[in-house]
């Protein structure tokens, strides 16, 4: 009777080991973090980070654009591969990071709307503007280091100075076309539209932006306000 008790308690261990959902990485090592729901991508288990402190980290950078220009996000955005946006692993969605090219010396900031890129040595993926920012369009990779300046969307720091997005000036965008006529008409739809040229790989598009808004806040209302006219609305923030 001892035994089969001890064989029972023992497949009950095993059992119970197995189907555990372990909630923390088992190599974490970052000060101040939090992780949320561990998701598996290719049979690799990713712990995304909901809150961390500090991070800085070493390795390729790789950027994507056309294929996925226009699709939803992770965090829920339309991806604009003219916006300054990046796809990353497990740092927090809607966080700032600075990202240097360690090959020319080059940076930029970009804020993390995706996940990914999920090739093994690749820490980062850039979209378009992000890659030509730092010189990497054609070659398509480069060695990065990238440092988290603030896991809030609606701050940042840059040289030791806090720099409050809610209070920059955004616009929203509307539609993209290749023929100006098609632009003109929507941009004449609305008084405060205007219409931006863009040259990619030998093309021209022309985006019909709705610009000032005062903050994001007034950003997002219009686009709720607009769901139905314009699905595929995104905000931008304003140069």
């Amino acid at each position: 009777m001892k035994k089969l008790l001890l064989l029972s308690l023992t497949a009950l261990i095993l059992i119970s080991c197995g189907t555990k959902v372990q909630q923390i990485p088992p190599s974490a090592d970052y000060k101040d973090v939090a992780y949320g729901k561990p998701y598996i991508i290719r049979g690799i288990k990713y712990y995304p980070m909901s809150y961390v402190s500090d991070f800085e980290q070493v390795g390729y950078a790789s950027w994507y654009g056309t294929e996925e220009h226009g699709t939803p996000t992770a965090n829920g955005e339309i991806y604009d591969m003219y916006a300054n946006t990046a796809a990353h692993k497990t740092l927090p969605l809607g966080s700032m990071v600075h990202v240097e090219n360690l090959e020319n010396g080059r940076t930029t900031v970009v804020k993390i709307n995706d996940r990914g890129p999920f090739i093994k040595g690749r820490i980062i993926d850039l979209s378009y503007t992000g890659a030509k920012k730092i010189g990497i369009v054609d070659k398509g990779v480069a060695k990065v280091k990238i440092t988290l300046l603030s896991e809030a969307k609606d701050r940042l720091v840059v040289d030791g100075r806090d720099v409050n997005l809610a209070e920059r000036k955004f616009a929203v965008q509307i539609g993209s076309f290749t023929v100006y006529e098609n632009a003109k008409r929507l941009a004449e739809k609305h008084n405060s539209a205007g219409i931006t040229k863009f040259r990619k790989n030998g093309s021209t598009f022309y985006r019909v932006r709705i610009r000032n808004f005062g903050n994001r806040d007034e950003a997002e209302n219009f686009i709720d306000e607009y769901s139905i006219q314009y699905p595929d609305a995104f905000i931008v923030a304003q140069d």
